[in-house]
């Protein structure tokens, strides 16, 4: 009898573990671009994840930031299942990763205006003398990256109509990598006299009290009357929300449906979501933009496109020759005088370079900095593209 209660009690027991681990929400993985950074962007996208959690019963959606550099890598590891991304990053995925387009992204900009559309903004800094995009030449510049579309591509496009070509006749043509913010910087305290931004993050920063309007002159503003921002280029479509093609149809049409009924749900506004989605649009106008671009790139000489790369090893080993030449051929080491100066890093850019430098996996440095894996291939991926390197072996010796 007892034999037989505790049978009982088990079978019953083994049928309950069951059935809860059958309703254990499964999850899915949203890429967002953090042009601002890690944690902006956990926050930024914050309420999308609450609001399609709600939605769509039995899934739970998790962040996945990534950055221009690493995007497609953590698409082939299968990290990612659904992307957020400014259209120009995503038209250069689909290339290689085929994906389908969801909704297409409306912005809620100031006083409640919606926008579809976004640009780039050009400003210089005050004392410049910079008053038209032709005065540029001969000007250091700042950007995100040659391959980031508001960050940088839009407002190729306008100085090249100016008569300017951004990588021959400046003075230098500085990508300064995420977060964006880090290009107001740079023309704020002189160390560039022009700067490029995505249409929106000027008015956010100065709302925010980092810098004042009277800090800047900003560049070709009558690109877009009627445009809520600044704008100093032409405006293309707002970034789209993407399904990768290995998504289970079911999902993917549940995550389309969610988003495109987001406006009347009492669950978008509990979430407290800042964007609202429309259909999807025709992102052809972008596509012809990157086209456009890699041409003119394949047309600039070996030597140029991989210039920051080889400034970098010039650099590295004028340097060292001058230190060995002063110390009577004695080993230089990476704390000597005659080191070359680091590009403008963030401090935990700094603890993360240390401990690559010292051999260390993202695994591994994760675990000592008590931070995400995910986290430490962020920073590894803008400390490569700041010092211009392809590998990490590449980024050691040029950082030491």
């Amino acid at each position: 009898m007892i034999r037989s209660f505790f049978t009982a009690c088990l079978f019953g027991l083994c049928a309950l573990a069951s059935a809860q681990a059958q309703q254990a929400p499964r999850s899915a993985q949203l890429g967002v671009l953090a042009y601002l950074g890690y944690e902006d962007a956990l926050a930024r996208w914050h309420g999308v994840k609450l609001y399609l959690d709600a939605a769509i019963p039995g899934w739970t959606f998790e962040i996945v930031p990534v950055t221009l550099a690493s995007a497609s890598n953590q698409i082939e590891a299968g990290q990612i299942d659904f992307l957020l991304t400014n259209p120009g990053h995503f038209a250069a995925l689909n290339a290689h990763h085929p994906m389908s387009v969801l909704a297409s992204r409306e912005a809620i900009g100031p006083s409640g205006v919606h926008t579809t559309e976004f640009g780039s903004l050009v400003f210089a800094r005050k004392d410049a003398g910079i008053a038209l995009l032709g005065d540029a030449a001969g000007k250091r510049v700042a950007a995100i990256d040659e391959m980031a579309f508001g960050g940088f591509q839009l407002a190729w496009r306008e100085f090249e109509r100016a008569g300017v070509n951004l990588f021959t006749d400046t003075r230098a043509l500085d990508f300064v990598g995420f977060p964006m913010d880090q290009v107001a910087e740079h023309v704020a305290s002189g160390r560039a006299d022009i700067g490029i931004v995505r249409t929106g993050l000027m008015e956010r920063l100065i709302a925010a009290g980092r810098f004042s309007e009277d800090d800047f002159v900003f560049l070709n503003t009558s690109a877009s009357v009627g445009y809520p921002y600044r704008v100093s280029t032409r405006l293309y479509p707002e970034w789209p929300f993407a399904a990768m093609a290995s998504v289970d149809p079911g999902l993917r049409n549940d995550v389309a449906l969610a988003l495109l009924s987001a406006r009347s749900s009492p669950l978008a506004e509990g979430a407290r979501m800042e964007d609202q989605w429309a259909a999807p649009v025709s992102y052809a106008a972008v596509t012809a933009l990157n086209a456009e671009f890699a041409e003119r790139v394949r047309d600039r000489p070996v030597w140029q496109r991989n210039l920051p790369f080889l400034a970098g090893i010039v650099l590295f080993l004028a340097l060292s020759a001058l230190a060995l030449a002063r110390r009577g051929q004695r080993p230089r080491t990476a704390s000597s005088e005659g080191s070359a100066p680091l590009p403008d890093l963030t401090p935990r850019e700094r603890e993360i370079l240390a401990q690559i430098t010292q051999g260390l996996s993202s695994k591994e440095i994760a675990r000592a900095l008590d931070i995400s894996p995910k986290t430490v291939e962020y920073h590894r991926a803008n400390l490569l593209r700041k010092y211009g390197a392809r590998s990490s072996t590449q980024l050691v010796a040029l950082a030491t």
